[in-house]
């Protein structure tokens, strides 16, 4: 699959439009900081999302739970993880000094270049290197809101330090008949932490009593900030927004791509396709499909897919296209 500066990924549920995404965030390395918590691993974030009620663990990782490898590979670089004996071994073709002997399949093997070890529910670092294997990217996903606000709240004071809360708080004014000017954490009742919107007017209203469109579009652009990847990676971005922020963010998106930053984005709505394709015109829209763990993609043009929705073809129906 041949990404463009700005991909939209089209497709049935349980298309493999996720997971492409996840693969992206954990391909620079699985053990590298990323802005979540309670856990700061990329790995844990992805585990996060994919947590059920009590239920901990890493199968997730690895197709239908059952496949005994899964790869990664970029520009040379293999990220690997392999299944030996209830564990998951990652291990990649960069040089980082460490070996481990284990048993892969029955057979007696020497895994290179360890950078670590997920058992069940724990992480084990062996030689744990956190440099990037690849460009480093970012995971924007509803599932993760909760975990992001936990970390801009543990990083608040450098947060502000980087002054553009101000910037992105105005910014989210056009999306709202109020006026933003600032957004902060301070005590709430009982001395509690919230983060706030300050108002042009002097008032300041809790982030969480606004509408959830803008509560995703403020989160969203600190946490870029904070990290500043150059892969940017956003799972279901219609999810909560109307069209007026949607368009809002199809701008940004674009300028990030003006900036060099590749941006991949999912989603199940074609409106949000074609609003953010007529933005960009290095955007492609692919439709992907999965069977019996084969992905299959396409690319379409913004003007096939005006033809296909006037015929009454809904494309996210992948079979019938590719």
């Amino acid at each position: 699959m041949e990404l463009a500066p700005l991909t939209i990924l089209l497709g049935a549920n349980n298309s493999g439009k996720s997971s492409i995404l996840e693969a992206l965030f954990l391909g620079p390395n699985p053990f590298r900081e990323a802005p979540y918590i309670p856990s700061y691993y990329a790995v844990m974030a992805v585990h996060s999302i994919h947590k059920t009620l009590e239920s901990e663990g890493y199968a997730f990782l690895l197709y239908n739970y059952t496949a005994d490898e899964a790869h990664i590979e970029y520009d040379g670089y293999t990220l690997k993880f392999l299944r030996s004996d209830g564990e998951i071994l990652v291990t990649t073709n960069k040089e980082a000094g460490q070996s481990r002997q284990t048993t892969i399949r029955g057979q007696g093997t020497t895994i290179h270049n360890v950078i670590g070890v997920l058992y069940d529910s724990q992480l084990e670092p062996i030689g744990l290197e956190r440099k990037l294997i690849t460009d480093d990217s970012l995971l924007i996903s509803p599932n993760l809101a909760k975990e992001g606000l936990a970390y801009m709240r543990y990083r608040w004071a450098s947060i502000m330090n980087m002054r553009v809360c101000r910037k992105i708080a105005k910014d989210a004014s056009q999306f709202s008949r109020d006026e933003y000017d600032d957004v902060t954490i301070e005590p709430f009742l009982g001395g509690k932490l919230a983060m706030y919107v300050y108002m042009s007017d002097g008032r300041r209203i809790r982030l969480g009593d606004l509408g959830e469109g803008i509560q995703n579009y403020i989160g969203a652009r600190i946490l870029f900030e904070v990290q500043r990847p150059k892969i940017l990676l956003w799972d279901d971005i219609e999810s909560h927004l109307n069209p007026r922020i949607l368009v809002g963010i199809g701008e940004w998106l674009s300028d990030l791509v003006d900036q060099d930053i590749q941006v991949i984005l999912t989603t199940h709505s074609l409106e949000a396709a074609k609003v953010i394709v007529g933005l960009n015109e290095k955007a492609e829209i692919i439709v992907a499909s999965l069977s019996e763990g084969v992905l299959e993609a396409k690319k379409i043009k913004s003007a096939d897919l005006e033809k296909l929705v006037e015929a009454g073809v809904d494309i996210r129906v992948a079979e019938s296209i590719i």
